[in-house]
């Protein structure tokens, strides 16, 4: 079993946030349809229309090889997407409604919890224009002197500290989670 304890400013942002990242995940499965007849012999729903939010693209983008053949990309889209959503719903199980006490009895629920702390440091950093192509490394500690006057800070401090419980997540756990992504 591991025992995490968040900070209670922390765990309110997380309530708040994890709730919203698994209904962007969720709004575009409901967008998909079995629209042909291989979708429908495999009960597998594809979408059907562009993916124009910034959060899943920056996800699909960072774990999916780029691909020329738009029928490819949808079928590595819907995995993706499945597996986020899955994994949000399992994290969203296991969050306490109050306190900050976080108990992960079994290694799916480590894993999980690892995959969506570090999809929605990507989703949130691109979003709010903290992280991505021409945007400095967050790589500094926040404390008492960061420039909390400049409206990215709270942006670059979410980031920062998702990727810190990750990282700690993925040491203390004893499971082999890899390293991830160019984010």
């Amino acid at each position: 079993m591991l025992v995490a304890e968040f900070d209670s400013t922390m765990f309110r942002w997380l309530r708040a946030s994890l709730p919203r990242y698994r209904d962007i995940i969720q709004g575009r499965l409901d967008e998909y349809r079995e629209y042909d007849w291989l979708c429908e012999q495999l009960s597998l729903p594809l979408p059907v229309t562009p993916l124009d939010s910034t959060m899943l693209r920056a996800l699909r983008d960072n774990w999916g090889d780029p691909v020329d053949d738009d029928a490819l990309r949808d079928w590595m889209e819907a995995d993706l997407v499945s597996r986020l959503r899955d994994d949000a719903e399992l994290v969203l199980s296991t969050l306490p409604a109050e306190g900050e006490q976080l108990l992960l009895h079994t290694a799916e629920q480590v894993e999980a919890w690892f995959w969506v702390l570090v999809n929605m440091r990507i989703a949130y950093g691109v979003e709010h224009g903290v992280l991505g192509p021409g945007c400095p490394p967050i790589d500094k500690h926040f404390d008492k002197t960061a420039d909390w006057s400049d409206p990215l800070t709270p942006a670059r401090f979410a980031v920062w500290w998702l990727h810190r419980v990750a990282e700690s997540l993925r040491r203390v756990s004893g499971q082999p989670l890899p390293e991830y992504s160019c984010y």
